[in-house]
């Protein structure tokens, strides 16, 4: 071993243990450490190990501005040695990286996350098919469409969302006709049917039920143009003008949501627990295989500036700000009894706008808001303030045992699916404390209002200004005392978790989402290695000096 790369080595060792040296100095050395080690892993000893632990428990670097940035060069020497070293310092370095991941919070439990989720995996996304037409898709009438789906009759139509749906004659599923939007794209129709096909064709062996329903091919092709609606549309559903449409044969549950206790009496905790557990499961088995939904529930930071961000106001969880409307966001998640659903945000891996590490934390974030809104489901009208403008209290309607059992089977069942192997050992984070959080938080109104800004209302005519609000709740009276451009409005539509333009009032749901997926990468990495158990810590250990708390 060179004496020159040890004495490198113990010369960044001391400034990171130095009391004097600022905090400039002893990030420069954490960098330079973490390059080191990153190509010459061997040099490490167990003084390299305390040291980068030491840096990730100091309660000082952590008030610091920039603490992420030492934090994330500190975790980057560990996980340099956890990956290349030989297996007693990859241990070593593995535990105090999973000490910080379940005692820590804030910067260092954020750069310890980053640090783990980059761990390398041998994920490769299948080849899925695309379907191009041959010019415009064909034009046929309602009786066309039924003949192609078996000739029977369809029962009492109706419109679920913009699809158009029907029971079969002979009750065996629905037909369902999802129909574009003005601005939609004849391909991104056309992706939803593909995704149908290629998972029933292509012999898949989902580890738990899952109804996928069959898409219906007419003249040779997924999609059509319909000469014709059966029934007249709802007034504010905008189609294209085209009719063009998709279908495909739902099974008769497909509409049934696994968080709506109020409106379906067989929806009792049992079966809400199973639900949950069987759905995570899905999302990380194909999320597994390089197929990654893209939208499990809508998530927004901003939607009522939506239209002129860079970002159109979708939510964003490892900045940790304020979500937008998290109890309308789950009130129909894409998935139900029946597994998931809305398969036309299912991408390839490859053909991801993220990281695998950011999109984790939203399946995540998704599956544990709808954990929580099927507690305030139980009574839907109680949300929103009293007269006297008090927030309305619904945590009476949650069970914290109930909640903590959803959130660990979620995590547990998720992480199986992803990683292919069962996940043993402790949980990455604090059950009792998160499970308590959310239920102060999710259970108690105190966010309700967003603004609209002048620059929002400049962006509006009149009649669209009207529109907006009329949306929002407002009646027409109260519309004609406002005037556009004037002054910003509130405008009651949360709850909200987190107040306007503020960071999210539940930063323990983001610290803890992103330990999940970082525990998910981990498995799954080890498992890409021939570990035959995953990477798992004693219930019992040397207690880590949580910061940040």
């Amino acid at each position: 071993m060179s004496d020159a790369g040890v004495g490198e080595r113990q010369l960044l060792e001391e400034t990171l243990r130095s009391p004097w040296a600022d905090f400039i100095a002893k990030f420069m050395a954490a960098r330079s450490l973490h390059a080191l080690l990153r190509h010459r892993p061997q040099l490490a000893c167990q003084r390299t190990i305390d040291t980068l632990a030491a840096v990730l428990a100091d309660p000082v670097t952590q008030k610091e501005r920039q603490a992420l940035f030492l934090f994330r060069e500190a975790a980057g020497g560990l996980l340099a040695l956890f990956v290349a070293a030989d297996r007693v310092w990859a241990d070593k370095s593995g535990r105090v990286l999973h000490q910080v991941l379940r005692h820590g919070a804030g910067a260092v439990q954020r750069a310890v996350n980053e640090a783990l989720a980059s761990l390398p995996l041998a994920l490769a996304a299948p080849p899925v098919a695309t379907v191009a037409a041959d010019g415009e898709p064909p034009a046929i009438t309602w009786a066309e469409l039924l003949q192609a789906v078996g000739g029977g009759a369809c029962g009492e139509l109706g419109f679920v969302g913009r699809s158009l749906v029907g029971r079969l004659a002979d009750n065996s599923g629905l037909l369902v006709v999802k129909l574009a939007r003005p601005d939609d794209r004849l391909d991104a129709l056309t992706g939803e049917a593909v995704w149908l096909g290629h998972l029933r064709d292509h012999g898949y062996c989902f580890p738990v039920p899952f109804a996928i329903p069959q898409p219906v091919v007419v003249n040779g092709d997924f999609a059509f143009r319909l000469r014709e609606l059966p029934i007249c549309p709802p007034a504010n559903l905008a189609l294209h003008g085209e009719r063009f449409a998709i279908s495909f044969i739902a099974p008769p549950d497909y509409y049934r949501y696994p968080n709506e206790p109020a409106v379906d009496p067989d929806l009792d905790f049992d079966r809400f627990r199973r639900l949950m557990a069987e759905n995570a499961h899905l999302l990380g088995f194909l999320t597994g295989r390089g197929i990654v939904h893209e939208a499990v529930i809508p998530l927004f930071h901003n939607r009522v500036q939506s239209q002129r961000r860079e970002d159109s106001g979708l939510y964003n969880w490892v900045l940790a700000g304020r979500l937008d409307r998290w109890l309308e966001s789950c009130r129909h998640p894409n998935f139900g009894l029946t597994g998931l659903r809305d398969f036309e945000h299912f991408v390839r891996l490859d053909d991801l706008r993220c990281t695998l590490y950011y999109q984790l934390g939203a399946h995540f974030l998704s599956l544990l808001l709808v954990a929580g809104s099927y507690f305030r489901s139980r009574e839907p009208a109680l949300r929103g303030c009293h007269g006297d403008g008090r927030p309305v209290d619904a945590r009476h309607l949650f069970d914290a045992g109930e909640l903590a059992t959803v959130v660990e089977e979620v995590y547990r069942n998720y992480y199986q699916g992803f990683a292919g192997v069962p996940c043993l050992g402790p949980l990455p984070f604090d059950l009792v404390r998160l499970t308590e959080r959310m239920i102060d938080e999710m259970g108690v109104d105190r966010h309700m209002d967003e603004v609209l800004r002048l620059v929002d209302q400049q962006s509006m005519d009149d009649a669209a200004f009207v529109a907006f609000l009329e949306a929002r709740g407002f009646s027409r009276r109260q519309c004609a005392r406002l005037e556009r451009g004037v002054a910003d409005i509130n405008i009651p539509t949360g709850p909200h978790l987190g107040g306007f333009n503020q960071p999210i009032s539940l930063p323990e749901l983001v610290e803890a989402v992103g330990a999940m997926g970082a525990m998910c990468v981990v498995g799954r990495y080890l498992a890409d290695q021939g570990s035959t158990v995953p990477w798992q810590m004693e219930e019992q250990e040397p207690e880590f000096a949580a910061v940040g708390c």
